[in-house]
């Protein structure tokens, strides 16, 4: 395939979050990503092989990553972490005597050889917020690996998700610039990552759009991100309203993102962050709420809690893009696969 000008660029490059593509990288891999959707099947990726190292579960990033590498003439190697994978450890001099038999130091050399891609998913423990915000795990992949590593989920970043969030407002909206997007913060019982929330606003805010943020006190998302995010919106023209205010925070939104997420005051904290968490369950999107949006479109990036984090009547609405959203995963990946690999062309 002949790659436009600026994905020539991404050849042989890692990608640990959106923010690693300039704007011009950013809107040729969503234009590629639509031309794979019209056309899905190639050879584009033939003789390559991605290895996918999950230390924790997939349903749509592992089913998405496998469907593409085969579309395109490609293989995928699935290495379940602690499921017929050895038990693997990455911090730095530590005297290995617990339940990791090897270290990344060894084993992403070796993947690194068999390999043309890897990608890696590492959720955070939910210890130390200062230590897990650096991503250890996916920035050891990078580091040890002589090929590119895609992150397909980390303590900070969902990249794939947030190329499929942002394809898909562009692709429900036209254009976006001016348009309303709303992200809040919904119940959960348990305290989620922020690696989905992060990653849609640092993607989104890209597009021009106007962006409000809604999410009870205590549950604001990391100040680096928002920084940024802050920063896109000026570049681009677009807007930044931070709210905690559920019910009002819906007006006239084009779209709606709902969204859970734990507080970063009390990570580490359990018993404390439950404690502010239950006082939450109104923070459901239900139709009253979307009532109050400009026709607005239902986005969650799956799985989801239906009558915890939305209604029923929402969720199978028409409004709802979610399996549009999520079968979008497809197409920004395959792209992305495409434009990664071309460093490795002509390895075998």
């Amino acid at each position: 395939m002949n790659l436009p000008a600026p994905l020539k660029g991404l050849a042989g490059r890692h990608l640990g979050t959106t923010e690693d593509l300039s704007d011009a990288e950013l809107a040729a891999l969503l234009e590629l990503a639509r031309a794979l959707k019209k056309r899905p099947l190639g050879r584009e990726l033939a003789g390559k092989v991605l290895g996918m190292v999950f230390f924790n579960p997939s349903l749509r990033t592992r089913a998405s990553f496998e469907a593409g590498m085969f579309q395109l003439g490609g293989h995928a190697i699935h290495l379940g972490i602690g499921q017929g994978v050895w038990k693997i450890e990455h911090r730095e001099g530590v005297v290995m005597d617990g339940d990791a038999t090897e270290h990344l130091k060894e084993a992403v050399p070796v993947l690194s050889r068999y390999c043309d891609l890897l990608s890696v998913r590492a959720f955070p423990i939910g210890r130390q917020w200062d230590v897990e915000r650096a991503d250890p795990v996916v920035s050891m992949f990078q580091k040890y690996a002589s090929v590119p590593v895609i992150n397909m989920e980390s303590s900070m970043y969902h990249p794939c998700q947030g190329l499929a969030d942002l394809a898909t407002v562009q692709e429900k909206l036209g254009r976006p610039r001016g348009k309303k997007f709303l992200l809040t913060w919904a119940y959960h019982p348990k305290a989620l990552p922020t690696a989905v929330p992060n990653s849609a606003l640092l993607a989104v805010s890209r597009s021009g759009v106007d962006i409000t943020l809604a999410h009870p006190p205590g549950y604001e998302l990391d100040p680096d991100v928002m920084t940024r995010v802050r920063a896109n919106c000026k570049r681009t023209g677009g807007k930044l309203e931070v709210t905690h205010s559920f019910g009002r925070a819906f007006a006239d939104a084009h779209v709606v993102y709902a969204k859970s997420w734990g507080s970063l005051k009390h990570y580490g904290n359990e018993a404390e962050e439950k404690k502010a968490r239950d006082k939450l369950t109104g923070w459901q999107v239900t139709p009253k709420e979307m009532k109050k949006t400009d026709g607005g479109i239902f986005m969650h990036c799956l799985p989801v809690r239906r009558n915890v984090v939305v209604a029923d009547a929402v969720l199978d609405s028409p409004a709802s893009v979610v399996t549009d959203q999520a079968e979008n995963r497809l197409h920004v990946q395959k792209a992305l696969l495409v434009a990664l690999s071309q460093a490795r062309k002509g390895r075998r």
